[in-house]
């Protein structure tokens, strides 16, 4: 049986007894109960003064009814305890309207980091039709989006380059495949290269364009997970084999942020919401 058949058995199979005998790992979330997770990743032409440089990561806010303003607002400070040196939001500000950006874009505003906050569009934020609007509250906000664009963070004499692209979609062919080709057609190879992109799916494309680092969100680690730290364990391990942590290819990485809103139920089991502190360190 292949590993996909094997998940939808198991989660068809064993669902019910999963749910029946978990305890404080689900429940419908009136509140900011997160986890806070460190992780250090190595990269080989980092600029020695980027070494320690920390790096605060969240995603999947998905601001609507379940997540309120006040818990926003309550994430954002947690966010900002962490004092890291760049902020970076991969995507989904939104569930799927418009005036959901607004509570969201007041909550977050306070986000603050010496070198920046950056962040890049999710698919739900493209599924209020008004993703335009969405863009412009997020960035009035003060998370500079980058849209298929790059920028140099510098520190002393040295710099990385910090890439965003829009949510790419399931299917990397002829018709998504350019916003990250022609994104990166103006990086130069050797030097290093952060990717924000909301869907990991794709390490094999970051590490055939020598992307250092990449950092996603969209699984939400799988958000029901049948058995603790076993996040493929979950449907959004059906569908990818990227779900939550970090993942290697050759010289690319990729870390995937468990995110903290939900879709669908108000419901995580065995995945709490995740806050990360990312410090990059040289190889």
């Amino acid at each position: 049986m292949n590993r996909r058949n094997f998940l939808k058995t198991s989660i068809a199979g064993t669902g019910i007894v999963a749910l029946s005998s978990c305890s404080k790992a689900f429940g419908y979330f009136d509140n900011t109960e997160h986890q806070i997770i460190k992780q250090s990743i190595k990269i080989k032409n980092l600029p020695v003064e980027f070494k320690n440089c920390t790096i605060a990561l969240i995603s999947d806010i998905h601001s609507q009814d379940t997540m309120t303003k006040t818990m926003m607002s309550q994430y954002a400070k947690i966010v900002n305890s962490l004092n890291s040196d760049l902020i970076f939001v991969t995507g989904d500000f939104v569930n799927r309207k418009l005036d959901e950006v607004y509570p969201f874009a007041e909550a977050f505003s306070i986000l603050k980091a010496p070198l920046g906050v950056f962040g890049c569009l999710g698919n739900h934020d493209y599924f209020t039709g008004k993703v335009e609007e969405v863009s412009k509250e997020v960035d009035d906000c003060g998370i500079k989006l980058l849209r298929n664009d790059f920028i140099k963070i510098t520190k002393g004499n040295s710099f990385i380059n910090l890439i965003g692209v829009d949510d790419i979609g399931w299917k990397f062919d002829k018709h998504t495949k350019p916003k990250l080709d022609d994104t990166i057609s103006n990086v130069k190879n050797d030097e290093p290269k952060i990717l924000l992109c909301h869907r990991p799916n794709y390490l094999e494309d970051f590490s055939r364009l020598k992307i250092d680092l990449t950092l996603s969100g969209h699984t939400h680690g799988g958000q029901i997970v049948l058995i603790e730290d076993m996040n493929w364990l979950s449907l959004a391990g059906i569908v990818t084999p990227y779900v939550a942590g970090l993942y290697k290819m050759e010289n690319s990485q990729l870390y995937v942020n468990r995110g903290i809103g939900t879709v669908g139920p108000s419901l995580r089991i065995n995945c709490l919401p995740e806050v990360t502190l990312i410090t990059l360190e040289k190889s």
